[in-house]
């Protein structure tokens, strides 16, 4: 047993070391200065409650065997480069407060889209006709069981090419009681898609191959499907905005979230279209359009 470590404060301390010494990226978890993923990799090793600040959790004197799996899950982290919550197989994301807890597994990406800074606005703007709305390319389900959350008259699609993640997105879809309202739908983009919707929000893949390999290594955990879209990132955006219109009630709303390269083509292809664009970190990164 190393001596000097000998307390949960001890394992945070070295967690932080450990994660710096190896570069590692905070990958859209937590704090950049990884001091918050530390917390939470221990606490989660430890089966403790996430309440950091507590003295007698921080204080508290370690076993060899807790702190050997301590170690094996920082392991994970730093050897494998795996993202945090598919080591814990969880993860929070959206504008609830607190935000909402969903389960996660390589099958899914990890939600990190900032359309979540937009759900509110956009649900408070919508025109509803039949109280209906798709989450095409759902992944975890994460938007979509949002937008149920936020409105307990909408019933939400969740529709995504992938069965292993309409399987995540079931065990969401079931941990927040939300069966009623809430279904998958398998297929590619709009395939099998049969109603129309009020409101249709998306995540598409969107990276270039260039912008792909070009990324830190916890990317190449996440399911490609979920980030690459043919030669120039292009592909799946085209064809949901020439095709949604068609699964769009009168007055219905697409918005998606498409990064920070994309949006001057958007606007060139699509210049005879109404776009109201959303900046992120400054950068044109969200559009909506509505039908009329």
């Amino acid at each position: 047993m190393d001596l000097t470590l000998t307390t949960v404060s001890d394992m945070i301390r070295w967690g932080v070391s450990e994660m710096r010494r190896a570069g590692i990226h905070y990958f859209y978890f937590g704090d950049p200065d990884l001091l918050q993923t530390s917390h939470y990799l221990t606490f989660f090793a430890l089966d403790l409650p996430y309440d950091y600040q507590n003295p007698i959790y921080l204080n508290a004197k370690l076993e060899e065997h807790e702190i050997s799996a301590i170690k094996d899950v920082f392991n994970k982290r730093i050897k494998e480069r795996l993202p945090t919550p598919y080591i814990t197989n969880e993860y929070w994301y959206g504008p609830l407060s607190p935000q909402t807890k969903f389960f996660i597994t390589k099958d899914v990406f990890v939600p990190r889209s900032p359309i979540y800074l937009n759900l509110k606005d956009f649900m408070k703007s919508m025109t509803w006709k039949n109280h209906r709305i798709l989450d095409l390319g759902t992944g975890s389900g994460a938007l979509g069981i949002i937008l149920a959350l936020l409105n307990p008259d909408v019933k939400v699609d969740l529709a995504d090419i992938c069965p292993k993640a309409l399987k995540v997105a079931q065990i969401n879809i079931d941990r927040h009681n939300l069966q009623e309202r809430v279904k998958c739908i398998q297929g590619n983009l709009f395939q099998n898609i049969k109603h129309k919707y009020d409101f249709i929000i998306t995540v598409p893949p969107h990276l270039s191959p260039e912008e792909y390999k070009t990324n830190m290594p916890e990317f190449f955990h996440e399911p490609a499907l979920s980030l690459r879209s043919g030669k120039d990132g292009f592909k799946h955006i085209k064809q949901i905005i020439e095709e949604a219109p068609d699964y769009l009630n009168a007055g219905g709303m697409l918005a998606a979230e498409i990064g920070p390269r994309l949006p001057n083509l958007i606007k060139s292809v699509y210049s005879h279209l109404k776009f109201e664009w959303f900046k992120y970190q400054n950068k044109d990164w969200i559009f909506s359009w509505r039908k009329k």
